[in-house]
């Protein structure tokens, strides 16, 4: 599953420049941003390149997106930072393969 390698590698990369993952690392923002990044991927069709499918989805570069889904209470709640919390304002679309 993508949220276990993304987590895996994450909390692998904190460990490797000595950062504390309970401190750095946060699972619903981990999931969101896949969740959101499937979800552009599943509407945009063929791109040729990252650039490119940046260039069709620029909202992905809006580091505050997912303040359009979440409460800042929720979102930056530790229960958020240790599980993943469904959105409060606005759902996440799912796309099944």
């Amino acid at each position: 599953m993508a949220v276990d390698r993304i987590r895996n590698s994450l909390t692998n990369l904190l460990k490797h420049a000595d950062r504390d993952s309970t401190q750095k690392y946060h699972e619903t923002l981990t999931e969101a941003w896949i969740l959101a990044a499937h979800h552009f991927m599943s509407n945009t069709g063929s791109s040729k390149s990252s650039n490119d499918f940046i260039e069709k989805n620029t909202v992905l570069l809006n580091s505050n997106i997912m303040i359009t889904h979440y409460s800042p209470e929720v979102l930056f709640s530790e229960q958020a930072r240790q599980s993943f919390v469904e959105p409060n304002l606005d759902s996440i679309p799912r796309h099944r393969k």
